[in-house]
């Protein structure tokens, strides 16, 4: 908690639409315009006042910086979900990176674990006979 209060979070809605117009340097209005078009979702409160976050402040930045490189509101649109959907899939990525460390060795072991018991099946079998190997089978007329 700091001298001032207890600590608010990016996410944490606090602003009211005159004080994210204000931070931001966009109208109101617009600030409606982007809400109805689905670029923005202010949090409301019961009364249904709007109530904008840090990260709002922040999407309202890149917004604008977006339109001032010529984009409309329908390509921003398309922009924020790509970034978006960008951000989910590296998120899934590194998951899968995490998790799948520990398959690939228990891949690995299996592997070994198969790759020793066919050597010892090998040498079961006597001299002279060939070690199984994956088309061995029922199907290929090999031994089982």
């Amino acid at each position: 908690m700091s001298a001032h209060g207890p600590d608010v979070g990016d996410s944490h809605a606090v602003y009211s639409i005159s004080v994210a117009s204000e931070l931001s340097g966009v109208d109101p209005q617009m600030l409606r315009i982007y809400e109805q078009r689905g670029l923005l979702s202010p949090f409301r409160t019961e009364g249904g006042t709007r109530r904008y976050s840090s990260d709002d402040i922040d999407r309202i930045a890149t917004i604008t910086t977006l339109l001032g490189q010529g984009l409309n509101l329908a390509g921003i649109g398309h922009v924020l979900q790509l970034r978006e959907e960008t951000r989910q899939l590296a998120d899934e990525l590194d998951d899968l990176r995490t998790s799948s460390a520990p398959d690939r060795r228990e891949v690995r072991r299996l592997r070994r674990e198969n790759r020793d018991l066919r050597a010892e099946l090998a040498r079961d079998d006597g001299p002279g006979a060939a070690p199984p190997g994956p088309a061995d089978g029922p199907a290929s007329g090999g031994r089982r």
